[in-house]
């Protein structure tokens, strides 16, 4: 018997009152696939039709985790599982699950075939909003040649389908039963406590001047086009996007506008993620955390991540992981492994591996650059928030010279009553904080004050940077007395006597 969060179960009931079929908008972490394989189970007693499961997912790691999780959680044989991707071509199997390129020209088909065969189908469509495309949107082509009686559910799961073509997913899946955010989670105790830290970066001064050449540019654009197209106007940045996107291909007047501004818009936002001062803030991060901590870092662009891969593997030998979708698949897999099974430490990334991957054991993320989609803010921090009972810390580095600064604040929103949250600048590579800089001259001035040993000073000098990363002067005075207690060597000791320090000053007590 699975076992089901107060969400799960409202949810299901919600389902099963809108006939077992909807789309569940659900932050990454939260459950999803156990609430999906509870479904099945729930289907398999009222359906009185053999069932046929078909699970669609947009990339092949995330085949590979579901195949697991039905012989975990199901107990299903290996020979009751088909996998419909690449050159394998499973079919005839209870629990069948295609990747949505090669899906595309046949999961109608073989939908239409199991529902006049005499099987219930339950059609589970995982990170949902992918298949919205005029491409992906094939693997719904069945639907029109269903009777409106078959025996035919559905369940789309989605961290936030937010898509303009929502639509074209909720024919055939059914329309949006439940919504369950970072926010709900996080109070629920469900996504592990974490500190997030907003890191402001610096551009270079050559940087500054084209980014501002560049916006001045898009400005003239963005105010051409709206006069155009007035209903642009007060649209949120990502379906504003997304229209713009869709103006870009038609036909008209301002088209060619529109093109322009998309050209500009990546121009100016490739400026950004290249910024020089994002890989060594990065680098000074990972520095700062604990030699044994499990670091996932995800960067927008594949150059990027590959030069700040080059840097980290010079310092790490050996400890660290590169993925991204210009890897061929058995290498990104590899990858994957090793780092699940803890032979790798660091794992830098793109947007390859945006959506659900299961690594529960990582201890920080720092997101070095980000796309505009608050969808892919939530993902990627949920990458790192599954349950546990370490705190996490989630590092997001922006240029605060540059849009991004508004677009992180759109983002994270959800978040402000629920986490502590620690707003830092970082310039020429020493780590700001006007809070934390009051605490530390109060405690040099105690230390010198009471004529401490001197080497003490020179401890808590050390561990200036590394106290203030990793969050733990907001610690409790108890638990950093624990933490003191279990130190295990001299450096260690340092480290939290050091932070005492901190602590006691924040609390008024030196």
């Amino acid at each position: 018997m699975l076992t089901l969060y107060e969400w799960q179960t409202e949810c299901l009931n919600k389902w099963a009152k809108n006939g077992y079929r909807g789309i569940v908008n659900a932050v990454t972490g939260s459950g999803k696939t156990v609430l999906a394989l509870t479904a099945v189970r729930t289907l398999e007693d009222v359906s009185d039709k053999e069932l046929r499961v078909i699970i669609v997912v947009p990339q092949t790691f995330l085949a590979s985790q579901w195949k697991d999780e039905i012989k975990r959680q199901l107990g299903a044989k290996p020979a009751d599982i088909g996998m419909y991707l690449g050159k394998r071509k499973d079919r005839g199997r209870k629990y069948m699950i295609y990747v949505v390129n090669s899906a595309r020209y046949s999961l109608s088909r073989h939908i239409l075939s199991d529902i006049r065969n005499g099987f219930s189908v339950f059609l589970i469509a995982d990170e949902c909003h992918h298949y919205g495309s005029s491409e992906n949107n094939r693997i719904f082509d069945f639907y029109k040649s269903l009777e409106s009686d078959s025996p035919y559910y559905t369940l789309g799961l989605s961290a936030t389908p937010e898509i303009v073509d929502f639509k074209k997913i909720s024919i055939p899946l059914g329309q949006e039963i439940y919504s369950y955010d970072l926010g709900k989670a996080l109070q629920d105790r469900i996504i592990s406590r974490f500190i997030l830290f907003s890191i402001n970066l610096d551009f270079t001064s050559k940087e500054h001047a084209e980014y501002t050449e560049l916006s001045i540019d898009l400005s003239k654009c963005m105010l051409s086009l709206k006069k155009m197209c007035p209903e642009l106007n007060g649209l949120p940045p990502d379906l504003f996007f997304a229209q713009l996107q869709r103006l870009a291909t038609q036909d008209s007047d301002a088209a060619q506008t529109a093109r322009t501004t998309l050209n500009l818009i990546y121009n100016r936002r490739t400026l950004c993620h290249m910024a020089a001062e994002r890989p060594r803030c990065a680098v000074s991060i990972v520095k700062s955390l604990p030699l044994q901590s499990r670091i996932i870092l995800f960067c927008e662009r594949i150059q990027a991540a590959e030069q700040l891969y080059q840097v980290l593997s010079e310092l790490y030998p050996y400890q660290v992981g590169l993925y991204h979708s210009k890897m061929v698949n058995n290498t990104r897999q590899d990858i994957l492994d090793r780092y699940r099974l803890g032979s790798l430490r660091l794992l830098i990334c793109c947007k390859a591996l945006d959506e659900g991957l299961n690594i529960p054991s990582t201890d920080a993320g720092i997101i070095v650059s980000c796309g505009m989609s608050a969808r892919q803010r939530v993902q990627r921090l949920g990458r790192m928030l599954r349950h546990s009972k370490e705190i996490k810390r989630i590092f997001y580095l922006y240029i605060g010279e540059s849009s991004e600064d508004s677009e992180l604040v759109f983002g994270l929103r959800v978040l402000e009553n629920n986490i502590p949250m620690i707003a830092l600048r970082f310039c020429k590579s020493v780590f700001f904080h006007p809070e934390y800089e009051r605490l530390r001259e109060k405690v040099y001035d105690y230390v010198i004050r009471r004529r401490h040993d001197p080497r003490l000073l020179d401890a808590i000098d050390n561990n200036i940077d590394r106290a203030l990363l990793r969050g733990d002067f907001l610690l409790s005075e108890q638990a950093c007395r624990e933490y003191l207690h279990a130190s295990q060597s001299i450096a260690e000791r340092n480290y939290w006597v050091s932070v005492l320090y901190f602590i006691l000053a924040r609390l008024d007590k030196l």
